[in-house]
C-alpha cells in the first residue's frame, strides 16, 4: 500500500512542475532556450491551447509580435498598396516652414538642369529633412510632397499683375554637394494681395545605400519692371489683410519606401 501511495505522490507532483529546457545552454532563460540556429522543415502554430491546434497562418503572411504574452501574437496579412510592388513604409515624416522666402526683384528664366547645384536658389530653411537608405539593391523608393502659399504685393496700383517663380527639392548623400532632382515652375496673376496654393510631388528611385538630406527650395523669375514690378512671398504673407503666416506655411512630407 506505501508503494502504491508513493507512486501517486510523484506522478501527481511532476505533473505541476514547469521546467526549463536549454540546447546548447546550461542556464536556460524560458521554456525552450535554443543557443544556436533553428531550421523547422514543417509548420509553425501559434495561439494554441490544450485542446485546440493554433493557427499556420497562410501563404504571404507575417507572424505579429503584438506582446509577450503568446495570445496576442497572431499572423497578420498587410496590404501592400498598388502601385509600390514589394515595397513597405520605413519612413514618414513632415516638416513645417514658417519663415518663407521673401524676393522684391527679378530673376533668371531660363531653363533648369537635373543634378544642378543651388546656386541663385534660396532654400526653405525649415522644411529641411533626413533619411537613411539600408537596402543595397538600390529598389528604395522616396517620394516628396511639397505645398506652400504664394502671394503677391505692391504698395500701390490697383491693376493686375503676375509673377513667376520656381520651387524645387534639392538631395546630397553623406558629405557631397545638394543637387537638383526637382522643379516646377509656375505663376501668380491678379490684384496686389492675391495668391495662390503651389505643390510639388517627385519620386526618386534607384537610390543607393547610405544616409541622405533632402532640402526644398525656390527662386524668383519675372516679377516684372518699374511701375509693374512686385514683392513675391513664397510660405510668407506679403499682404496680411488678406493672408496670415499661418496660412502661408510651406510643409514638405518625406516618406521613404524599401523592400521586405
Amino acid at each position: 500500500m506505501k508503494l502504491i501511495i508513493y507512486i501517486f505522490v510523484i506522478i501527481s507532483t511532476t505533473t505541476f512542475v514547469k521546467s526549463q529546457v536549454g540546447i546548447n545552454t546550461k542556464n536556460p532563460t524560458k521554456i525552450l532556450d535554443i543557443n544556436g540556429d533553428l531550421n523547422l522543415r514543417k509548420e509553425l502554430k501559434t495561439g494554441g491551447t490544450d485542446i485546440a491546434e493554433g493557427q499556420v497562418g497562410t501563404k504571404d503572411q507575417l507572424l505579429q509580435i503584438k506582446a509577450d504574452t503568446d495570445a496576442s501574437n497572431n499572423w497578420k496579412t498587410y496590404q501592400i498598396a498598388n502601385g509600390t510592388g514589394s515595397l513597405s513604409l520605413y519612413y514618414l515624416n513632415t516638416t513645417k516652414d514658417d519663415v518663407g522666402i521673401l524676393f522684391t526683384a527679378s530673376g533668371g528664366t531660363g531653363a533648369y538642369t537635373l543634378d544642378s547645384n543651388e546656386s541663385d536658389w534660396m532654400f526653405l530653411t525649415k522644411n529641411k529633412d533626413n533619411f537613411v537608405v539600408t537596402d543595397n539593391t538600390n529598389s528604395s523608393k522616396v517620394t516628396l510632397s511639397l505645398q506652400t502659399t504664394v502671394q503677391i504685393n505692391r504698395a500701390n496700383g490697383t491693376s493686375n499683375y503676375s509673377a513667376s517663380f520656381a520651387c524645387g527639392i534639392f538631395l546630397k548623400k553623406g558629405t557631397e554637394a545638394y543637387k537638383l532632382k526637382a522643379v516646377r515652375s509656375d505663376v501668380v496673376k491678379g490684384l496686389r494681395g492675391s495668391y495662390k496654393i503651389f505643390n510639388l510631388n517627385v519620386t526618386l528611385d534607384k537610390l543607393e545605400q547610405g544616409s541622405y538630406e533632402v532640402q526644398a527650395a525656390c527662386r524668383n523669375r519675372n516679377l516684372g519692371t518699374g511701375n509693374s514690378l512686385v514683392n513675391l512671398g513664397i510660405g510668407v504673407p506679403t499682404d496680411t489683410g488678406k493672408l496670415n503666416q499661418a496660412m502661408a506655411n510651406t510643409t514638405m512630407t518625406t516618406t521613404v519606401l524599401h523592400p521586405y
